[in-house]
């Protein structure tokens, strides 16, 4: 949230009235923003407000918030704690009140009547309990300055470690202009730092946040420009996706919803980052987002085991995927599922039996992340849910297997598979399969002896282990055995076989066949 202090410099906040103090020393002090900008034609931002109680706290805080003279020329939508009290007129209850409070009262839509050019203003009067009241001001314009960022190309093949650059652009397409200069707001993907090259800008401690800068420099409609030099960003090392973004506005407009100065404590010690003119056009859609790429890659290490037990028995097995290093994929931001997936084959003479319905929980964990969702298939393939996969991590299934026959040299696999449109570039293929060795006893001619399968779960962790499954702890997915499809057919056959067999049977097929405790 903005301190009014980091408010007043960065949005030009209305001069807002502060009383004397009270007895107790509580001041309340409102946090305005100087304009707000209302299309002619959709709907406007949100408006931003805040309260602060300085001095101490204060009791019975309310905001009374007055538009009503844009009636005819804006209607509104009331949102937050607000309620409406009258035609364009909300109140915003907030009750006791420590330090700095956050508003979101409403946004303003246009009347057909609005036209660009059309003035007015909000009002506001808080009032509290145990401290003066204060008001404050909003001026209003229909039409006004309208921004618009031109998008950051992709970027690929950037070196791990190395330096890349991205230089925002942006255009008023609006009525009027953005007389009192532009607010630069740059936030980006984790994996990335911003060289802190100048001294009208504002700099995060933290990943993904950025950077703020203000120019002073008036914008006319029309007008397009772009910073004087490239915003210069360093890669870590293990980074491999990420994104770059921006964000403008006039200064004394409203301020993007994540915009807090406190986020910002740094300033940078070279010269001031200035703007240059630049030809408008098609380019500027709005979107000041991109992504890039660097050339790291992760090794990916298949994980086996071994099916190991008595013909006829129902074992289970771990199977899954390590990410070696030395890349993270890490592109949580993305419109992606998975960092791949794993591809498990069992053995000859063996059957995956767990193998839940959609929608059937772990214990504990998410969703089963296999495909098919059936007993019997010839194969599976399994996400590697994480899209934060970093070196040491790993994804595990675990799969309960019924052992049918001995089938002498029987192994399956398991193997990695990169996703196509983040992939992780592996530079070791042989590792990338693992296989699933078989360890029965009994007769190669036995009949499996019918049984239920137990509960499969999968687990995402951190591990140094070798080349067997993890035993780490972490996140995990799972999911029971559902009597659906092949693995239905197969349930009731078994029970229909032991109906027959006899009544001991009966009750131990019964027995197996209950939900596991909890679960």
């Amino acid at each position: 949230m903005r301190t009014a202090a980091a408010a007043a410099l960065t949005t030009a906040a209305l001069a807002v009235a502060t009383p004397a103090a009270h007895a107790a020393g509580t001041t309340l002090v409102l946090d305005a923003q100087e304009n707000y900008y209302l299309p002619a034609e959709g709907e406007g931002p949100n408006l931003g407000l805040g309260i602060t109680a300085s001095g101490g706290d204060a009791h019975d805080v309310s905001v009374a918030v007055d538009a009503s003279s844009l009636a005819g020329k804006a209607t509104m939508v009331v949102t937050g704690d607000c309620v409406s009290t009258g035609t364009l007129k909300v109140r915003c209850e907030v009750g006791p009140l420590s330090g700095r409070e956050s508003i979101d009262p409403f946004f303003l839509k246009p009347t057909a009547a609005a036209k660009a050019g059309d003035t007015g203003a909000i009002t506001y009067t808080a009032t509290a309990s145990d401290a003066a009241g204060v008001t404050g001001k909003t001026d209003v314009l229909v039409g006004g300055p309208k921004l618009v960022s031109r998008p950051y190309p992709a970027l690929k093949g950037i070196a791990p470690g190395a330096v890349f650059e991205r230089t925002p652009a942006f255009a008023n397409t609006g009525t009027a202009p953005a007389d009192k200069g532009i607010m630069l707001l740059v936030q980006d993907s984790e994996g990335v730092s911003l060289a802190r090259d100048h001294s009208n800008c504002h700099y995060s401690d933290g990943p993904d946040v950025g950077a703020w800068c203000r120019f002073d420099t008036p914008v006319a409609p029309g007008a397009a420009y772009e910073t004087g030099a490239p915003l210069r960003y360093t890669a870590s090392k293990d980074t491999m996706y990420g994104y770059n973004t921006y964000v403008v506005w006039p200064v004394g407009g409203t301020a993007p919803d994540s915009f807090d100065p406190s986020d910002f404590p740094g300033t940078g010690a070279g010269a001031p980052l200035g703007l240059k003119s630049v030809a408008s056009g098609s380019g500027f859609t709005g979107s000041g987002y991109g992504t890039f790429a660097t050339t790291q890659h992760a090794d990916y290490q298949a994980l086996g085991d071994t099916v190991e037990g008595k013909v006829g028995e129902t074992v289970s097995i771990t199977v899954g995927v390590r990410n070696n290093g030395p890349g993270r994929m890490g592109f949580r931001w993305a419109d992606a599922d998975n960092s791949g997936t794993f591809v498990v084959t069992p053995p000859a003479g063996t059957t995956i039996t767990g193998a839940p319905g959609p929608g059937e929980q772990g214990d504990p964990g998410p969703l089963w992340n296999c495909t098919p969702r059936k007993a019997g298939a010839k194969s599976y393939t399994c996400d590697i849910g994480s899209t934060d996969f970093r070196p040491g991590d790993l994804v595990t299934q675990e799969f309960t297997v019924r052992i049918d026959r001995v089938v002498p040299g029987a192994r399956g696999s398991v193997r990695a598979v990169e996703n196509p449109e983040y992939p992780n570039r592996d530079d070791d293929a042989a590792n990338d399969t693992a296989a699933i060795a078989v360890k029965a006893t009994g007769s190669a001619t036995s009949s499996p002896s019918p049984s239920a399968s137990a509960s499969p779960s999968a687990t995402a962790a951190a591990s140094s282990s070798g080349s067997g499954a993890g035993t780490s702890s972490g996140t995990t997915t799972g999911g029971r055995l559902a009597a659906t499809g092949a693995d239905g057919v197969l349930l009731r056959a078994g029970t229909a076989v032991l109906l027959v067999a006899g009544g001991a049977l009966v009750f131990l097929a019964a027995r197996r066949s209950r939900p596991r405790g909890g679960r």
